[in-house]
């Protein structure tokens, strides 16, 4: 019973199907109307073009239609790169600036006093024979030392609370057996400094030792 059923449902659809295949042939058509697709033709579906992600901005001279956004209000420029020192700031390699302090002021030398002496000490070097020895020579007077004739024209000392100095004004005459005597030296002598005027000689060599006055005491008497 039941497989007659499904039978006569087939058979009446098989019909309807054929009566609207004629149907559809024998309609009329709509002049202007696009003809109908064809039914075992599906429409196409155009697939959207894929865009870019609106979290990834393209970048470069390709990218059209994007706007390079302005600075915000209040900034100047871009950020300096990574190392560049700041604006303002002295550059790498330079001293930074440095207020220049006044010069100190100069002690200035407080003048000397020297005092007139009678008597020259000086000091004699024999190069050759290596013998060193002391003369006092009188103001106004000479004495000898080896070939030279050293003349004493004055001999000043600084007083005793003051820095120890001694000066001489010296003439001095070489005199040599084959040779005329000729004059080696002329001026001051400094005991404190004896190379700031030194006499040049390749045999001899003086200098000053101290300026000094005779000694006042009375010798003693001797004893019967």
């Amino acid at each position: 019973m039941s497989q007659r059923r499904l039978l006569l449902g087939v058979a009446s659809c098989l019909a309807l199907a054929a009566a609207a295949g004629a149907w559809a042939q024998s309609a009329p058509t709509i002049p202007g109307a696009p003809p109908a697709p064809p039914a075992s033709a599906p429409a196409a579906q155009t697939a959207p073009e894929e865009q870019p992600p609106t979290s990834q901005p393209v970048t470069g001279p390709a990218a059209a239609g994007q706007q390079q956004q302005p600075p915000a209000d209040g900034a100047q420029g871009a950020a300096p790169a990574e190392g560049a020192p700041a604006e303002g700031a002295p550059a790498e390699g330079t001293a930074s600036p440095v207020t220049p302090l006044p010069p100190l002021a100069q002690p200035q030398a407080a003048p000397r006093t020297f005092e007139d002496m009678k008597v020259a000490v000086l000091g004699g070097l024999d190069k050759v024979t290596g013998r060193v020895s002391t003369v006092e020579i009188p103001v106004g007077q000479s004495g000898r030392f080896g070939q030279l004739t050293v003349a004493a024209r004055a001999c000043r000392k600084t007083t005793p609370i003051e820095e120890p100095e001694s000066a001489a004004f010296l003439d001095i005459v070489e005199a040599k057996p084959d040779d005329p005597a000729a004059k080696v030296f002329t001026g001051w002598m400094f005991a404190s400094s004896p190379a700031l005027s030194a006499m040049e000689d390749p045999v001899y060599d003086v200098w000053v030792v101290d300026c000094k006055n005779p000694s006042t005491k009375a010798s003693s008497p001797k004893p019967q």
